[in-house]
């Protein structure tokens, strides 16, 4: 549990510096990009390097691109039977830590990309994310697995479930309008509508 709380505070340290960066760019785009939305952007990348320190940074070490062996595990649910030499509490913490960290990869996807919106376009994002990770830790002395891809995805689905749900639930908020950046889409509805009761209005006059 350690471990996982470790990557709790490194993602919490991770964010805090991300939001000191971001304030100017804030500032610059405040009139343009609503603050939920720009909160939105904030955490993505947040999700991002958090991702990419738990998987690549943290693993990268004096054998980088030239490690003494190469680990590959193409055999799907391996970990079941096989702890790949961690103990059995550091191999549950791995596949927790796996898919948690892929949560909220699967919830802002779609929210920041209006293009990934779609489940299957949303799975196709996680999944050749993940993929890219093993591919690269292959050559970089950690192990590629075709398990972590598995749980990636796990996270990366639940992840959607909730952005789903959210969007089933608060889909005619504005805070939720603001958040996927279609308040402007809904502003020009909204006109439109206007105008046309207005015209019709004047029709029956």
């Amino acid at each position: 549990m350690n471990d996982l709380l470790g990557y709790f505070i490194i993602g919490g340290i991770i964010i805090g510096a991300l939001a000191i960066l971001y304030l100017p760019v804030f500032f610059l785009l405040r009139r343009r990009v609503n603050v939920i939305r720009q909160l939105c952007f904030l955490l993505f990348a947040a999700c991002s390097f958090i991702v990419l320190y738990a998987t690549i940074i943290s693993a990268w070490g004096e054998e980088a691109f030239h490690p003494a062996q190469h680990h590959l595990n193409l055999i799907p649910l391996r970990w079941l039977n096989e702890s790949g030499g961690m103990s059995p509490d550091k191999a549950i913490v791995q596949v927790y830590a796996n898919i948690i960290m892929f949560i909220p990869c699967g919830f802002f996807v779609p929210s920041v990309f209006s293009w990934a919106r779609a489940f299957g376009r949303t799975v196709l994002v996680i999944f050749f994310w993940s993929f890219c990770i093993e591919f690269s830790q292959y050559f970089i002395g950690a192990s590629a697995d075709i398990d972590d891809i598995i749980l990636n995805l796990l996270g990366g689905i639940l992840g959607y479930a909730v952005f789903a749900f959210l969007s089933l639930c608060f889909q005619r908020t504005s805070g939720w309008e603001k958040l996927l950046g279609n308040e402007n889409n809904r502003q020009k509805k909204n006109s439109i509508q206007t105008m046309d009761a207005k015209q019709r209005s004047i029709k029956w006059r």
